[in-house]
C-alpha cells in the first residue's frame, strides 16, 4: 500500500477523511492529528485534572484504535462530527476506566448537534464504542495485536517485556521501574507510551496484511 504524502488534509471534511481511512490506515494519522488535543481537553475537563496526561494518552490512542476498527469491519457511518464521535469514545472509555470514583465527575457539557463543528469539546453519551467489545480471539483487531507482539519480541529490546509486564502480569509502573532499573515510575509510564505507539503501528500494519 502506498505511503501518503505529506501534504495537508484540512481540506477535507470528516466523512470524506473516513473513506480514506477505510481505503488506506496510512491517513488514521490525520485524524489522529485532528483531533487529538481536543479530547485530551474534553478528558481533562471530565476528570477535573486528576488523570495525567500519560493516561490521558492511552484512552486517545484506545479510541483511535476504535475508530479504525469500526470503519474497517463495520457499515461506520459518522453521524456527528469525528471530533465529537472521538470525545463520546473517549468519554466512555475514562468512565469505565474509573468507575463510580466519586472524585470525578461525569462531564455535562450539552451534546452538540450533529454537524455541530463549533462546539469541539461536544459528545454523545449514546455512543458507547470501547475496545472492551473485542473477545473472541478470531476477531481482526486481538490477532493483529498478538502478531504485532511477536512480531516486537523477534526484533528485541525493552517493549515486549515491558508491555507484557504491564498487560499480562498487571505489574504497576513502579513495579516496572524496579524490574527494568528505570530511574521511577514516570520513565516506566513514558516508555510504556512509546512502546503501546509502537505496537499500535505495528497492529495498524498487520491488519492490513
Amino acid at each position: 500500500m502506498p505511503k501518503i504524502s505529506s501534504q495537508k488534509f484540512g481540506h477535507l471534511t470528516d466523512s470524506e477523511l473516513v473513506q480514506l481511512i477505510r481505503e488506506n490506515h496510512d491517513y488514521l494519522g490525520e485524524a489522529y492529528k485532528r483531533c487529538k488535543s481536543y479530547c485530551i481537553q474534553f478528558m481533562r475537563k471530565m476528570t477535573n485534572g486528576a488523570k495525567n496526561d500519560y493516561e490521558l494518552d492511552d484512552v486517545f490512542h484506545d479510541s483511535i484504535l476504535v475508530l479504525y476498527e469500526k470503519i474497517v469491519n463495520d457499515n461506520f457511518e459518522l453521524t456527528a462530527s469525528l471530533q465529537t464521535y472521538l470525545n463520546s469514545v473517549c468519554r466512555f472509555q475514562l468512565l469505565n476506566k474509573i468507575g463510580k470514583d466519586k472524585k470525578y465527575s461525569d462531564y455535562d457539557e450539552p451534546i452538540g448537534k450533529d454537524g455541530d463543528e463549533d462546539n469541539s469539546m461536544s459528545y454523545n453519551a449514546s455512543i458507547t464504542d470501547t475496545l472492551d467489545e473485542i473477545e473472541d480471539p478470531k476477531e481482526s483487531q486481538f490477532t493483529a495485536i498478538e502478531s504485532a507482539l511477536e512480531i516486537m519480541k523477534v526484533a528485541g529490546g525493552h517493549c515486549y517485556e515491558l508491555l507484557t509486564l504491564y498487560w499480562y502480569h498487571k505489574k504497576s509502573h513502579v513495579e516496572i521501574a524496579q524490574i527494568m532499573n528505570y530511574s521511577n515510575d514516570k520513565t516506566s509510564k513514558k516508555q510504556k507510551s512509546g512502546c503501546q505507539e509502537k505496537l499500535r503501528k505495528l497492529t495498524f500494519n498487520e491488519m492490513n496484511n
